[in-house]
């Protein structure tokens, strides 16, 4: 047989969407979208996150909608182009095949890519070495199933730690020694308390070791988790100690003295004169020194220790501070107390073991990272030891240190009370109190302690306990008023934010990746390829044209004889595997021809047409479609019926069970996938499912329209659906009222955005959770508090500024206007928040604007220049030691000052304060200076008592508290709290007075000095009126309680053990909870209303689709390719009306066919041998009436 090579056809007919143009424009589409998806992963890698909220309630409506649903739009859209060109490299395939100018298989004819299961199609593909349509399907696969489902679940809000760098202000360098001399030979006789943590034995601000400088924390959310890192400088001081032996205790002086009784308690006194260290160097040869301790014990207890640590200047070089311990028998010691009830001696027989220890101390400073909460407290200490460097005299007043520690943190002659309420002046000094537990003197510490302990224990709690009156005192020593020093702090916030998930990204990137590099080859691949196609080849008429032209009508006989036209489908193309196709010049031109295999050949063909013949006789039916078929269709439409029950199930319980709305962040990843995923994977299935329902009615469109006979071309032959968009078919359909069709083209159409309503019905949302817990307990009865006979020592602050002027208290339990009685909890996580009811004790101003210009005369003394006499109420004459009036700070509009005004005569408790600026003023009439008039507001304060729902930490700070009915205005609590602030208020007045006025002016003139009070007040009113150049007084009187109620509720917090009844044992707090960070999922009822009547809708069509189409077609099979029609074609009579037309363009055979006018039918016929063929023929025209 003669196989001639004809020249490749490379100009032929390509359908838009597989021209280079559209090509390389989705190819420019998946590159953007994956160079947008890949910056989108990196910046939210980087960043930790997109976009940030606080919380999710912050997260906006269109911010929600843009991570739900744009991604899933987006891959939507590219679904849609790209299915475009998909459509048509599965339709034009095997053409593209018959164009090759070499032997291929016949069974091209059959190859049907477009039908049937699209993830099948790849092992077609790869059977018949269709490497185009392989790479095209794989890509499809990933595209159709993949790539929704990765995109639904791209964007998700995520708990996340951020950190950003921002410079901060701080002072780190101390005052000049000179002042540090002076500040601290004027405190001589001041506390130095400073917040700490009762009853664990560490300082809140963690101060027990280093000393950090003041930093002023910039500052957003009162209740912010935000944390700072700084690299900064801190201070320390260690202690090197040490045992120190001494000579026996027989050569020693020793007085013992014991008393009975004091309640359930005796009290002892040991004296130890003339120690002598046991040294061989000339160093410690001379070194004595003296022991001397006094404490109650238990009489019943059979052994008690004294423990005691001292900053004594001991004869001795390098010793700062020495301590020891006292190991007693009680026993006998009981025996002789209880024999006398007084007992003294001298007797050597009554000496204790003793153990003595001696510590040098060495001050220090280096650069650390240093980690910083927003209420200024430090949880951690990095030191870099290569820049540590030690203080010295040039830097520090360390004398100075030494002499105020000896003075202020141990003294002597506390009032103690005993169990039976009896007091006793007990001399035991703090030294051994402070390293017990950092209580009240008067608390049971202050008693011979039961349980001993080793030397080194004592030694290391010494150690503690020096460090951090270091810390304390160190901490006030800052040169605030310096030019600031400007540092970098790295703050990490815990926030929720939108954030690309990692797996989703990278495998939709791979996917965009694969489909922008198919587009940009197939646009390369299509532009060389051969192609024998004049036109669009859908119609049957376009078809007709080709076997007409092209096709050797004898090679197609023969093939005819050996396949039937009633096979089905698989058993036409299983046939058509041992047939060859090759290009052939006979009399009419260049042809296909079709010839019989190698396995074809001789005996085997004979048999196999006999075969055949008996195969003809029995003819089995082709499957029906999947949709006509009514077990399938029954599968497919309870799918449809169980997806519908599923959503509504699963959106009714996500609703009703708590178990959706508390969710763990383990739970929440297990959950967040399938509820993310199988929306978008059933979406994906149900648009394949109609899809093929579409595709499979605009083909059998056209032969139904034969079948039902007298069907013009333009409704038959010319017919071309299956090659047209569904949009496209949709309108046509309407206009010629095709409602099946049109209707399935409607499904295809709303399917593509079914992806995205799925994947938008659930979402998830972070929130706080409360469960009830055992874990809080009450510390203190909160139905007690003491009117206490101690007078109350106010405090020096620390003067960092940024914890006060930013709201936030650096003591547990504290606000910034309340004291709240303390709660334990069990379980010490900083992992979790509680919420609790508790009793806030505090305080609130009562201030009066009043004005002192007219009724002030200046009251000369000696010494004293302003020295001023008022009167305030008639008859009632108050003196006040008032700065120069008219002078202040140039560079400063107005300053701001507490006055301590005289006891009027005939009040013995006249507890208020004068607030006063020198500035200009506001009122009513307009702006007054200081020298037209001189405002002032006097203020009283009152008792505010209030039960509070908070919610704390473990730790006991508070982030948010709620009052819970009305205040507490009377009854045994309220009383004695104003017993209680009447003695603050007077010692707040007249305690802290360190005027030289007061040694010249008997109870007259009186200022605070340094003012502090008065520059708190300052700092508030020009934080909430930095533009204010005057003084507003409701802003004023404003400020000045909120620094009165701050500085009451601190002091009642560090002295809560004076006032407040400790519990024996905790008492279970009732209705306490554990608040925990959990997930919900959250569901939207808009998405789930259009899903389900998008759902609901598809299973209509599905069976309107089944009840009109089902027996419609009655061909032995479904017309899928041109393999399939080719043997009716080449027997049917319409034939020979296209020969010559395979070169004409569409609108020439449109004109051609609907000139004839002719009506045409799809049946089957008997042929004169007698066999039975599909065939399509003319129709006589109908006769005339």
């Amino acid at each position: 047989m003669d196989i001639m090579q004809r020249p490749a056809m490379r100009n032929g007919w390509r359908p838009k969407t597989l021209r280079p143009t559209y090509l390389l424009f989705l190819t420019c589409v998946m590159t953007i979208m994956f160079l947008t998806l890949a910056l989108l992963h990196q910046y939210s890698n980087i960043r930790r996150g997109l976009i940030f909220y606080d919380e999710t309630d912050e997260i906006s409506n269109v911010a929600s909608f843009a991570y739900n649903y744009i991604p899933t739009i987006s891959g939507l859209a590219l679904l849609v182009l790209w299915s475009f060109t998909t459509y048509d490299v599965f339709r034009l395939e095997p053409y593209f095949q018959l164009s090759k100018n070499q032997v291929f298989p016949a069974d091209v004819l059959s190859a049907n890519y477009i039908f049937g299961p699209f993830i099948s199609t790849p092992i077609s593909a790869a059977r018949r070495q269709h490497w185009a349509v392989l790479g095209v399907s794989v890509v499809n696969i990933l595209l159709q199933l993949l790539m929704p489902a990765m995109l639904s679940t791209l964007l998700e809000v995520e708990d996340v730690s951020i950190s950003s760098h921002e410079t901060l202000r701080s002072w780190p360098e101390l005052v000049d020694v000179g002042e540090q001399v002076e500040w601290i030979h004027s405190q001589r006789n001041t506390s130095l308390d400073y917040p700490v943590m009762k009853g664990s034995g560490k300082t809140t601000l963690r101060l027990a070791k280093y000393v950090v400088p003041p930093v002023d924390l910039p500052f957003d959310d009162t209740f912010t988790t935000a944390s700072w890192k700084l690299n900064h400088t801190v201070y320390w001081t260690d202690l090197t100690c040490s045992e120190l032996r001494v000579n026996s205790v027989s050569t020693a002086n020793v007085t013992v003295s014991a008393i009975n009784k004091l309640g359930s308690h005796s009290r002892m006194s040991w004296e130890l004169q003339d120690f002598r260290v046991a040294s061989t160097s000339g160093a410690f040869q001379n070194c004595t020194f003296h022991v001397n301790y006094s404490g109650f014990f238990d009489p019943t207890a059979t052994t008690i220790q004294a423990r005691h640590w001292e900053l004594e200047a001991i004869s001795c070089p390098s010793v700062d501070l020495y301590g020891f311990i006292l190991d007693i028998n009680a026993t006998e010691l009981s025996q002789m107390v209880g024999q006398t009830r007084s007992f003294s001696s001298q007797n050597q027989g009554f000496m204790p073991k003793i153990e003595f220890f001696s510590c040098d101390m060495g001050y220090y400073t280096a650069k650390a990272e240093v980690s910083v909460r927003t209420n200024g407290s430090v949880f951690a200490v990095d030191v870099d030891k290569r820049s540590t460097s030690e203080l010295d005299s040039s830097r520090l007043d360390i004398p100075g240190l030494k002499t105020y520690f000896k003075r202020n943190i141990c003294p002597s002659g506390n009032m103690c009370s005993v169990e039976d309420g009896a007091s006793a002046n007990s001399s035991l000094d703090q030294c051994g109190l402070l390293v017990e537990g950092y209580g009240h003197p008067c608390s049971s510490s202050a008693q011979a302690s039961q349980a001993p302990i080793s030397g080194e224990e004592f030694m290391s709690r010494t150690r503690i306990a020096m460090k951090a009156e270091f810390a304390r005192l160190m901490s006030l020593l800052f040169d605030t008023n310096a030019k600031y020093t400007s540092i970098t702090g790295v703050r990490a916030t815990d926030q929720v934010a939108i954030v690309v998930v990692p797996l989703p990204a990278i495998a939709s990137e791979i996917i965009l990746f694969l489909g922008g590099t198919t587009c940009f080859f197939l646009a390369l691949f299509y532009r060389s390829r051969e192609n024998m196609l004049k036109e669009d080849p859908g119609s049957i008429a376009a078809m007709c044209s080709i076997v007409a032209d092209l096709f050797n009508p004898a090679c197609v006989q023969t093939l005819a004889r050996y396949t039937s036209d009633q096979f089905s489908e698989r058993l036409l193309n299983r046939k058509l595997r041992v047939w060859r196709c090759y290009w052939h010049y006979g009399p009419s031109g260049k042809r296909l021809g079709l010839m019989p295999g190698e396995s074809s050949s001789g005996g085997r063909y004979e048999t196999a047409m006999a075969r055949i013949q008996a195969r003809k006789r029995a003819p089995r039916p082709d499957r029906r479609p999947h949709f006509l078929s009514k077990p399938i269709f029954a599968a497919e439409l309870l799918s449809l019926i169980v997806v519908v029950s599923a959503m509504a199930i699963i959106f009714v319980i996500s609703s009703k069970d708590p178990r959706f709305r508390n969710l763990s962040d383990s739970a929440s990843d297990r959950i967040s996938l399938p509820l993310s995923v199988l929306p978008a994977l059933i979406a994906s299935m149900m648009r394949a499912l109609f899809t093929s329902i579409y595709l499979n009615l605009s083909i059998l469109e056209p032969w139904i329209h034969l079948q039902q006979g007298r069907a013009d071309a333009k409704r038959s032959l010319l017919l071309n659906l299956s090659s047209q968009n569904p949009i496209t078919v949709f309108w046509r359909s309407i206009r010629s009222r095709h409602i099946v069709l049109s209707l399935a083209a409607l499904c295809c159409i709303i399917n593509t955005g079914l992806p995205a309503v799925l994947g938008a019905l659930f979402t998830q949302s972070r929130n706080e959770s409360a469960w009830p817990t055992q874990d809080v307990k009450l510390r203190y009865n909160d139905s007690v508090v003491f009117e206490s006979s101690l007078v109350p020592s106010l405090l020096q602050y620390d003067p960092i500024e940024s914890t006060f002027l930013n709201g936030i208290q650096s003591l547990p339990w504290t606000t910034p206007d309340y004291s709240l009685i303390p709660l334990s909890v069990a379980a010490n996580s900083l992992n979790y928040m509680y919420e609790a009811a508790a009793l806030g004790i505090g305080a609130e101003l009562d201030c009066q604007q009043i004005s002192l210009s007219d009724v002030l005369s200046k009251v000369e003394k000696r010494g004293v220049p302003d020295i001023y006499s008022f009167a305030i109420r008639r008859g009632i004459e108050h003196t006040a030691l008032f700065p120069a009036l008219g002078s202040q700070n140039a560079s400063e509009s107005y300053s701001i000052q507490l006055l301590a005004p005289s006891k009027p005569k005939g009040e013995t408790d006249y507890n208020k304060f004068i607030v006063l600026s020198n500035g200009n003023w506001s009122s009513k009439t307009g702006l007054h200076t200081h020298r037209q008039s001189l405002p002032a507001l006097q203020c009283q304060p009152t008792v505010k008592l209030q039960n509070f729902s908070v919610g704390f930490n473990s730790n006991g700070f508070i982030r948010y508290y709620s009052p819970i009915g009305s205040a507490i205005t009377s009854g045994p609590i309220m009383n004695n709290m104003t017993a209680n602030l009447a003695k603050y208020q007077h010692q707040f007045v007249s305690s802290l007075q360190g005027s030289p006025a007061n040694a010249t002016l008997s109870d007259g003139p009186r200022m605070f000095l340094p003012d502090w009070p008065g520059s708190l007040i300052k700092l508030v009113y020009q934080k909430a009126n930095p533009e204010l150049t005057y003084i507003d007084p409701d802003g004023l009187a404003t400020a000045t309680e909120l620094v009165y109620q701050w500085l009451f509720s601190t002091y009642f917090s560090l002295r809560r053990d004076v006032y407040l009844q400790h519990l024996t044992k905790p008492a279970l707090v009732s209705n306490a909870k554990v608040m925990r960070n959990t997930w919900s999922i959250d569901r939207s009822l808009p998405s789930f209303i259009v899903a389900l009547v998008m759902v609901s809708f598809m299973a209509f069509v599905l069976v309107l689709v089944f009840v009109t189409r089902q027996g419609q077609f009655k061909g032995p099979r479904i017309p899928r390719s041109l393999g399939s029609v080719l043997v009716w074609l080449v027997d049917s009579p319409v034939l020979a009306s296209f020969h010559g037309t395979y070169r004409w363009s569409s609108a020439d055979r449109r004109d051609y066919l609907i000139a004839l006018d002719r009506r045409y039918t799809f049946r089957m016929i008997t042929t004169p041998a007698g066999e039975h063929k599909w065939v399509i023929e003319e129709e006589p025209p109908e006769k005339a009436a």
